[in-house]
């Protein structure tokens, strides 16, 4: 009978913590009660600027390709010595610039451009306020990418990694969709936000994501480049990992035996 109670004890004791778990799950919570005027005072469009170390992808098009040669580094052939201007794709394989520590870019042609700071759309307008008209009669084109625009996320999640954004743009939503979401036993009210700033100096945040109030802080809600998640465990992931398996092995052969004496009681009445 003793047997009997501890295993229903043990069931119930099961259920409660289940049950008082789930709140610890939600993202947001309550997040539609933010007034409306609250979201469009805090409402923005994230453009990311650009920081030392960063890698540029800068191409300048015109209606006639020969014309923007010069503004372009294109990549020699592998099988091929010298460049062959009228063979290339245009637009295709090139260069990519690295910003040094002073945040600058050496362009062709114009030399030394200090871009730090900048969104990739004020390089656009720089590089073609130096090139038209000065160097070109006709208006360019110039589009510049980002080439390593890269988000890391450990710790409790389903695929811990390194993630690329392709639009310039990653909310930390967008970044655990990336990584698989959170699993259960990660701590959604205690993640750790590492981001590094233009001047080598780092901040580490501590981020609910159960907090209604994070949509309203964009400096938090949409993440830099080269910033890192860290979600930490909960304490059942904790009390589980200290287990060892001799421990794993004798709870096991207990709960086994406890349920054959459940059933021999019962089947003995």
């Amino acid at each position: 009978m003793k047997i009997l109670n501890l295993s229903f004890f043990s069931a119930l004791c099961l259920f409660l913590a289940s049950c008082g778990s789930t709140k610890n799950i939600p993202y947001l919570v309550d997040a539609e009660q933010l007034p409306d005027k609250q979201l469009k005072e805090t409402a923005m469009i994230y453009e990311a600027k650009i920081m030392p170390k960063d890698i540029l992808t800068v191409t300048v098009n015109t209606t006639v390709p020969e014309a923007a040669v010069p503004f372009n580094l294109p990549l020699a052939p592998a099988n091929s010595g010298a460049i062959n201007t009228t063979q290339l794709s245009y637009g295709a394989g090139l260069q990519n610039y690295i910003v040094d520590n002073a945040g600058n870019i050496e362009f062709p042609v114009l030399g030394t451009l200090h871009v730090a700071g900048l969104t990739r759309v004020q390089v656009q307008n720089l590089i073609k306020s130096k090139i038209y008209p000065q160097f070109l009669k006709e208006e360019p084109v110039i589009n510049v990418r980002f080439q390593n625009y890269k988000i890391s996320v450990l710790g409790e999640v389903a695929r811990p990694g390194s993630f690329t954004a392709t639009n310039e743009q990653c909310t930390l939503f967008d970044a655990l969709a990336m990584a698989g979401d959170l699993t259960i036993y990660g701590k959604r009210e205690n993640v750790m936000l590492i981001r590094e700033y233009a001047d080598g100096s780092k901040g580490v945040y501590r981020i609910n994501l159960q907090d209604k109030d994070l949509v309203l802080n964009p400096q938090i809600y949409y993440l830099q480049q080269n910033d890192v998640l860290i979600v930490e465990p909960n304490k059942t992931k904790a009390r589980a990992s200290s287990i060892g398996s001799s421990e794993t092995f004798t709870i096991s052969i207990v709960s086994t035996l406890i349920s054959v004496a459940t059933l021999i009681i019962t089947a003995t009445r």
